[in-house]
């Protein structure tokens, strides 16, 4: 009875070979599967083969084949027609940003001058000095008449001219008179504060005029160029493979091992074969013999 044969090993390059066949045809139908063509009332996305095929070389040297698709996005009439609208309107806006760009340098090589609205609180001394001379030219006929009438009254009264008692009275005149152009004087001051307070109200406007008048049209233009910006395709994204490749090599290699398996249980049932009859042969040769083994019956050995 001959030995078995023991299975020949597999061949891993052809192994992995046809594991990348494998897996490149699942991918080509998980895309086909994956990316359906979509149809609504604003477009369609389809998906198609261009033509253009890539060769991808395996482990064991054979060329596969993989195909590229193409996206296509189609807008329906009517969105078709806004798209277009937009499009003409962001290139007539970039256009004149364009053209109005070319002032930017003009613009910003004349610098704004405020030389002329410079401030000075002192630069309204004369305006309250006048007011102050207008409030005392007012106010001076009627200190004349109290005094002359304060002066009478005293001397009706007795008091001589250079007495303790008149040179008193006097002073509590003199002492209102001063608290009045104390208060003229205050007056004045709240007059200067108001003007220039006023003075600076109207700077700070001017200045805010004279800088909107060199901004807008860097904002104009700065808007122009933002409204004409391109905007990118909306679409859909391509969805991956998601379905596992067929594992090839796993079925392959675990082929082989239940070959092998199966050739190792053959050969330990043949040895177990081959040393029974061997045992059975022995047996019957020496348990034949009356005496036991003689060794001279072999070989005439004494």
């Amino acid at each position: 009875m001959g030995s078995p044969s023991a299975p020949p090993p597999p061949d891993p390059y052809k192994t992995a070979g046809a594991q990348t066949g494998s897996n490149i045809q699942t991918g080509i139908a998980n895309s086909v599967m994956g990316n359906p063509n979509v149809v609504g009332p604003q477009g369609s996305t389809t998906y198609a083969e261009s033509g253009e095929v890539h060769n991808i070389t395996g482990p064991d040297g054979q060329s596969y084949k993989v195909p590229r698709y193409t996206q296509t996005n189609t807008l329906s009439q009517g969105e078709q027609g806004i798209y277009d609208l937009n499009t003409q309107a962001r290139t007539n806006i970039g256009q004149i940003g364009v053209d109005q760009s070319a002032r930017i340098g003009e613009l910003l090589g004349k610098p704004v001058d405020y030389s002329d609205l410079k401030l000075d609180p002192n630069s309204f001394s004369a305006d309250r000095q006048r007011v102050e001379q207008a409030m005392y030219q007012r106010m001076q006929p009627q200190l004349d008449r109290s005094r002359e009438a304060e002066e009478n009254r005293l001397v009706n009264q007795g008091f001589q001219r250079g007495t303790e008692g008149f040179t008193s009275a006097m002073g509590d005149l003199g002492r209102q008179e001063n608290d009045m152009r104390l208060a003229i004087t205050a007056a004045g001051l709240d007059e200067q504060q108001g003007m220039y307070g006023m003075a600076r109200d109207a700077a700070g406007y001017e200045m805010a005029r004279r800088s909107g008048e060199r901004n807008a049209p860097i904002n104009e233009i700065t808007a122009l160029m933002s409204g004409s910006q391109v905007n990118q395709p909306n679409v859909p994204g391509y969805n991956p493979a998601q379905i596992a490749g067929t594992d090839v090599q796993g079925a392959v290699y675990g082929s082989a091992a239940l070959a092998n398996q199966q050739y190792q249980q053959q050969m330990a049932q043949q040895n177990a074969m081959m040393g029974g009859v061997s045992g059975m042969a022995s047996a019957g040769l020496f348990g034949g013999m009356k005496y036991g083994f003689n060794p001279m019956q072999w070989g005439g050995m004494a």
